[in-house]
């Protein structure tokens, strides 16, 4: 299946993702920073490993054939990590789900082109799981001009990791996509209350790579991701713009661990409606089960997908494979909320 190198592995994702990899048949380079750690996946897993940074990239690629990054902060390792593929020739995918990160990656493209190389940011539940949907809602509704998503996930606990990364994201405050173009906007402006899978919820709009990659997989121009948030609309429109500053103090604390959640909490939701001008619409709820198997499952898919296809420059995953892959690393339509 050609030799990769997943940078990251021993992370909560990474473990996961190695694990799916060699189920399905493939042989990775585990990489990563810790060589005590890796040695010991590689070993259970009997597959190769290489320890360093991500400076130290243009090293750790070898003779790969593609770079799978599944360590953060993506806003440090995406950056050095990108540009080595891309001097080295290689496939680029991360399972960041942040808009700095998925704009320079997409930003890559005539470059990515040129060298021959294909570049996938955000291959990860988030935005694989949202952005597939969000493409098969659009296609429904040729000249639609407004999206609408929605993701709620599970009960699973978060990975320091996640939690870094989403401290990094609402750090940056609110964000939106108004004509073609992103809009900052007070975290908590526009919570509501909407009807979901899972009962009422209350929804406000967050800064995820959706606001980038859904953009340009469906060239809509007007979009909003919205995530739960535990809270009434009029407390969330006052609380939110502190939580980055509560996020901040909470890390700080002792993480006590999480048990495990049943079933029905381990489900994620995502949402997703296209409207045009004349007001046509569609839209469409999709379970997707735990969002870090998810995860494991899409960054896979999408590996396969892109060794086997011709270099495609910097895309995203639903542009360039369509929804189909989404629902196959494990989303499931629902009838209605």
């Amino acid at each position: 299946m050609g030799s990769w190198l997943l940078y990251g592995a021993t992370g909560r994702t990474g473990t996961l993702i190695a694990e799916e990899a060699v189920a399905r048949g493939h042989r990775p380079t585990l990489a990563g920073r810790d060589p005590d750690r890796l040695r010991r996946l590689a070993e259970r897993l009997d597959v190769p490993w290489i320890a360093g940074s991500t400076a130290d990239m243009s090293r750790l690629i070898g003779d790969a054939r593609l770079v799978l990054l599944a360590a953060g902060p993506f806003g440090a390792t995406a950056p050095p990590v990108l540009r080595a593929c891309l001097d080295a020739g290689v496939h680029y995918l991360d399972i960041a789900n942040e808009i700095p990160v998925a704009t320079a990656a997409l930003a890559a493209d005539g470059e990515a082109r040129r060298r021959g190389v294909t570049v996938l940011p955000a291959v990860g539940f988030g935005t694989v799981a949202s952005d597939g949907l969000a493409r098969y809602v659009a296609d429904q509704v040729p000249g639609a001009v407004r999206l609408d998503l929605a993701v709620i996930l599970g009960n699973d606990g978060s990975s320091a990791g996640a939690r870094e990364s989403t401290l990094h994201v609402l750090g940056g405050g609110g964000q939106i996509r108004r004509g073609g173009r992103l809009v900052r906007r007070r975290l908590g402006a526009d919570a509501r209350r909407q009807r979901t899978p899972i009962g009422l919820r209350t929804l406000a709009p967050v800064p995820t790579a959706d606001l980038v990659v859904t953009a340009h997989t469906t060239e809509i121009p007007d979009i909003t991701v919205s995530f739960p948030v535990p809270m009434p609309p009029l407390a969330a429109k006052l609380a939110m713009p502190a939580l980055p500053l509560l996020m901040r103090a909470a890390a700080k604390l002792p993480q006590r661990a999480t048990a495990a959640g049943r079933s029905d909490e381990l489900n994620s939701y995502v949402w997703a409606r296209a409207t045009a001008a004349d007001g046509r619409t569609a839209q469409m709820w999709a379970r997707t089960g735990e969002g870090y198997a998810y995860s494991a499952r899409a960054a896979m898919l999408a590996v396969e997908a892109t060794l086997r296809s011709d270099p495609l420059g910097a895309t995203t995953v639903a542009r360039a494979f369509g929804p189909e892959l989404s629902f196959e690393a494990g989303g499931e339509l629902l009838a209605s909320a």
